[in-house]
């Protein structure tokens, strides 16, 4: 392959990235956009509204029945808990020398949740979390060496999938856990349902979102908008350099 070609193929690819991630920025941003565009409304007045009409509300999670984070212990409308285990497996090259490689694998992975309430000063609306996109709050995150430092399986109820085997040395486990926690200020960005509380969108709305958040309205929307600009910063920098690279490939090959 000569030099010029590889500068195409190069540039080619370059021009690729820098479209898919001109696509991906589309998400952060229209998000960002709805969040700007609906005004928030008071929990009490949800049950008024159009049905099928967007809503946001923010106050305090109040739950009647809350889970309880299996690794935090932490009351919550919400947990997501994953375990991955750091291992070294020896492997041996055509030489007979025996050496180590690492590896992790996630040995351990449960998500739940339960219908909560969002309690304003004006009063509370029920929220029905399934399908939202929940940002929820990292409250465990530790690394614990050692096979001994594993899940206990049995009294957290995880389902375990990965087996270590004879030629594998655990090095440890990494526990993350995040949670929506009760008594603690979210957000909500739903859809008003026909029975007055909040849930997913119609599917035949998919412009419409349904995110749960920890976060305050004006965090998340800062955070949407620095993801979109990253994206879109990215991608024009990609695209630039493809049509660099495209250019002096093609003089390259008339040369």
């Amino acid at each position: 392959m000569t030099h010029a070609m590889l500068l195409l193929i190069i540039g080619i690819a370059s021009l690729g990235l820098g479209v898919i991630l001109l696509g991906v920025s589309r998400g952060p941003q229209d998000r960002r956009d709805l969040l700007a565009r609906v005004v928030t409304s008071p929990a009490s007045q949800v049950p008024y509204l159009l049905p099928g009409a967007p809503v946001e509300v923010t106050g305090i999670l109040r739950c009647d029945a809350p889970l309880t984070g299996e690794i935090s212990r932490h009351p919550c409308a919400y947990y997501d808990a994953r375990v991955t285990r750091e291992y070294d497996r020896r492997r041996t090259d055509a030489d007979g020398r025996t050496y180590l490689e690492h590896h992790t694998e996630e040995v351990s992975a449960n998500r739940q949740s339960t219908p909560f309430y969002v309690e304003d000063t004006s009063g509370r609306v029920l929220v029905r979390p399934d399908g939202a996109e929940i940002d929820a709050q990292q409250v465990v995150d530790r690394f614990e060496p050692g096979a001994a430092g594993g899940p206990d399986f049995g009294k957290a109820g995880f389902a375990v999938y990965g087996v270590a085997v004879s030629d594998e040395t655990t090095v440890g486990y990494k526990y993350v856990e995040r949670v929506l926690p009760v008594d603690a200020q979210v957000f909500v960005l739903g859809t008003v349902q026909q029975n007055g509380e909040i849930g997913r969108p119609p599917t035949s709305s998919p412009s419409d979102r349904f995110i749960v958040s920890y976060r305050s309205a004006e965090t998340l929307e800062l955070q949407l908008s620095r993801n979109a600009h990253w994206f879109s910063y990215a991608s024009m920098a990609f695209v630039v350099a493809g049509v660099a690279l495209v250019v002096v490939g093609l003089v390259s090959l008339r040369v």
